[in-house]
């Protein structure tokens, strides 16, 4: 039950962490949302990124699957497959370029929306399972 790698909920947990270190590590704020999302479009370029996008679609689908038939395993289930495929796109696309001395070049706004979007996706799962995630470690 604590490992840190596979279907567990420290796993879980502690991608989670990682997702909320990402805009904070960005130098950025991007505490606004809502303002954001209004100046920035969410470009799915990579095929990584509509990966993702498509995992994080399956929560209503997951939600309603586990009211009908009162199992939460397909939940749990679902939580590892978001941060499976969260895993995967982070370790394809940069959303914070630095160069070599450590600097930040880049910051790719669209796919920094993405890691807020597959954070808000599981806080809510973790609500209805009754985990409190931390977004610091």
């Amino acid at each position: 039950m604590l490992e840190d790698r596979g279907n567990t909920a420290v796993y879980l947990l502690y991608t989670y962490t990682r997702i909320c270190s990402i805009a904070r590590n960005s130098g950025e704020d991007f505490t606004n949302l809502p303002e954001i999302l209004k100046k920035t479009n969410i470009v799915l370029a990579h095929e990584k990124e509509w990966k993702l996008a498509k995992t994080l679609l399956k929560l209503h689908d997951i939600l309603i699957k586990c009211s009908k038939e009162l199992f939460l395993h397909f939940l749990c289930e679902f939580c590892f497959e978001v941060c499976t495929v969260f895993t995967e796109f982070y370790d394809s696309c940069y959303c914070i370029e630095k160069n070599k001395q450590g600097d930040i070049i880049a910051v790719n706004h669209s796919r920094i929306l993405m890691c807020e979007a597959t954070a808000a996706v599981l806080r809510q799962c973790f609500y209805i399972l009754g985990l409190k995630p931390v977004s610091k470690m």
